[in-house]
């Protein structure tokens, strides 16, 4: 079994990054608010892995995503718009709660009102670069439920490639895998 690693073991991820639309920025403790309501909105929360979450349940996770950076170095990261500094949602790396230990993947969750303008390929494209060239891990992974098209349109716009497909007892979507292997020199 591979070990996590510490703050102290790896690189740091950038706390901030910045793309042509978006600023993906470190959680801070003023998030609180935008992320209780981005993990109990139902609609938000329908193609994600997990349904939403009342709002103790909610800061809760917001306290977990906030830890992550102080132990790991990395993490999820605030997604905001530039042009009008609306909260959008959510992208990083992590290391995958429901995975093989070890394996670091990707996540990210907008808003609705943010959607289908190329915020998620955007954010995305910003944190795996961060995880090929910063952090230089050999293996990306993310996971979408099974039924969610267009969050396998941005995996594959990431020139991530399908490697798995599973079922998950109580659900009837499924989950797929996607994973991006570092070449030399990427």
């Amino acid at each position: 079994m591979e070990e996590k690693l510490s703050n102290q073991d790896a690189a740091k991820a950038p706390e901030r990054i910045e793309t042509v639309r978006l600023v993906l920025r470190r959680f801070i403790e003023a998030d609180r608010a935008e992320m209780v309501r981005f993990y109990g909105d139902p609609e938000v929360m329908s193609i994600r892995k997990y349904g939403a979450r009342g709002p103790e349940a909610a800061s809760a996770a917001f306290d977990v995503l906030k830890r992550h950076w102080d132990e790991h170095g990395f993490g999820l990261y605030a997604v905001v718009e530039k042009e009008s500094g609306g909260f959008c949602g959510e992208c990083g790396l992590r290391y995958a709660d429901d995975g093989d230990a070890g394996e670091i993947e990707l996540s990210y969750g907008l808003f609705p009102t943010f959607r289908g303008k190329g915020y998620a390929t955007e954010a995305a494209k910003a944190a795996r670069d961060a995880a090929m060239t910063v952090l230089e891990l050999p293996l990306l992974v993310a996971r979408s439920r099974g039924d969610n098209t267009g969050s396998h349109k941005v995996l594959e716009k990431l020139g991530m490639t399908l490697v798995d497909r599973y079922d998950v007892p109580g659900q009837s979507h499924g989950v797929v895998k996607y994973e991006l292997v570092r070449t030399t020199g990427s």
